[in-house]
């Protein structure tokens, strides 16, 4: 082929230009080809982005129906730094004095010197063995009421190994241990009044009186006590300095005690805040479907030179879907309210081109009159019954509420089995591929026509070149050099 190539054109004239322009000349279609694949996988990016916008409005209908975004809470206390309030969802609204009179407090026990510790560094072997228990009296109501845990000491072990072994066992016995200053301080896990006693033959040698087991008897230890407020005049106490049950649906968590005779208050008040930007969230997301929508489908200026059209304008599919988020937003819905019955009467509005509009104000105000029924525009079931014949009543639940239409509406296009965005793509990606195909098909005939242009070519210039050797032979035998 490369001899082909250099010798081409040597007579003739007839060079690679010529076979170029040649093959240009026949590529039309090819362009055609390329221009429809480009086409096809514009529409396909665009259903693709289309699908992503819906997906976004379908999830974000459906926080209107979680009764955290209709029941969120908003709590204050006139003393933070002294009581602390959080309050769930269905937390009973109202204002609420509270007196803290007593934190609750854990028991410790807390060793003396511990003379084999003496000079020591706590990583030195003790050069103790034996046994140290510890009796927690964790349940009254076991057999036998008291619990006791044995820590077995070797020689080598140090002041940080007994205590790591202790603490091994924390999580059965509800004991922890410490080391301060060469002294072990034993401290109960729980709050209140709780007690608990340690023993065994290496009780002194570890800083413990043998006498003292009862904790009341040294003077180094403390006894753990509930925690005391007041609410609204009731004394409650508790084994916490956290009260998740004085108040309904409130998590009270004590920090200070009051100054005396004086009481804070809690208020638990109605959050709206959560309410109104899931709506605004929806109307945000709404508008930018619509635009992004309104773009695809767009016929641009028809009278100008180099008009620009959507990339899926005409598309009857997504006109539908255009009408029909548009439809929804202002229709009437079937709520049993007379006061809600349709996004107008929320604050959202909507122009003539599609966009919505929410007016905060009124929506605070539906809010703050009936936060139920705008709950019920969104989400609301009718029971209705069906009449087959030869079939006995049935009940079933008719969905009303405007997200629960939409979201029916956007499932129809974004469903990953059904919907008309999966189909669409799947039948953009067969005719994408029959055209790779076609591409692929025409672009080999091309080569074999190039190849063949070459070779006819080719043949000519021999031919060209023969005829001139033998002309020139004939010139040669008629027209002999003169002597």
């Amino acid at each position: 082929m490369a001899n082909d190539l250099s010798f081409m054109g040597s007579y003739s004239g007839i060079d690679m230009n010529t076979v170029d322009s040649l093959i240009q000349a026949e590529s039309g279609k090819l362009v055609k080809f390329t221009n429809k694949q480009a086409s096809l996988t514009t529409e396909k990016n665009a259903w693709k982005d289309i699908n992503t916008r819906l997906s976004s409005l379908y999830e974000k209908l459906g926080s209107l129906q979680e009764e955290k975004t209709f029941q969120s809470r908003n709590t204050t206390s006139s003393d933070a730094t002294k009581l602390a309030i959080s309050a769930k969802e269905n937390a009973l609204l109202g204002d609420y004095s509270v007196e803290v009179k007593k934190l609750a407090t854990s028991t410790t026990i807390t060793s003396g010197k511990i003379p084999a510790a003496e000079n020591k560094s706590i990583k030195d072997a003790l050069d103790l063995s034996g046994d140290f228990t510890i009796s927690n009296d964790e349940d009254s109501k076991a057999e036998p009421a008291k619990v006791t845990f044995s820590i077995d000491i070797k020689a080598e072990d140090s002041l940080k190994d007994v205590a790591s072994k202790i603490n091994e066992q924390t999580k059965a016995s509800g004991i922890q241990a410490k080391i301060v200053d060469r002294q072990i301080i034993l401290t109960d896990t729980k709050m209140g009044d709780r007690t608990f006693t340690v023993g065994g033959d290496l009780t002194e040698k570890l800083g413990f009186n043998k006498d003292s087991v009862l904790i009341e008897n040294r003077p180094d230890s403390t006894t753990g006590q509930k925690s005391e407020i007041i609410v609204d005049g009731i004394t409650i106490t508790k084994d916490t300095n956290t009260i998740e049950d004085a108040i309904d649906g409130v998590t009270l968590t004590l920090k200070e005690l009051s100054e005396t005779g004086k009481s804070m208050t809690v208020t638990v008040k109605e959050d709206t805040a959560k309410t109104e930007k899931a709506i605004q969230d929806v109307v945000d997301q709404y508008n930018s479907i619509l635009s992004f929508v309104g773009e695809q489908l767009s016929v641009g200026d028809p009278s100008a030179e180099k008009n620009k059209t959507g990339a899926l304008v005409g598309d009857s599919s997504l006109m539908r879907l255009e009408t029909g988020l548009r439809s929804l937003m202002t229709a009437n819905v079937n709520n049993g309210s007379t006061s809600v019955k349709n996004m107008k009467d929320l604050g959202i509005s909507v122009d003539r081109e599609g966009k919505a509009t929410l007016d905060t104000k009124k929506l605070k105000e539906a809010l703050a009159t009936n936060p139920t029924a705008v709950k019920n525009l969104f989400f609301a079931a009718e029971k209705v019954e069906t009449d087959v014949e030869g079939e006995p009543l049935m009940t079933a639940e008719k969905e009303n509420g405007m997200a629960q239409k939409m979201r029916s509406l956007i499932n129809s296009y974004i469903s990953d089995k059904t919907g008309i965005i999966t189909n669409k793509s799947s039948t953009f990606d067969n005719e994408i591929k029959d055209i790779s195909k076609s591409i692929t098909s025409f672009n080999e005939r091309l080569e074999k026509k190039r190849a063949n242009y070459i070779a006819m070519f080719t043949r000519l210039d021999t031919v060209m070149m023969e005829a001139e050797s033998q002309m020139a032979y004939l010139n040669s035998q008629f027209n002999p050099p003169s002597k």
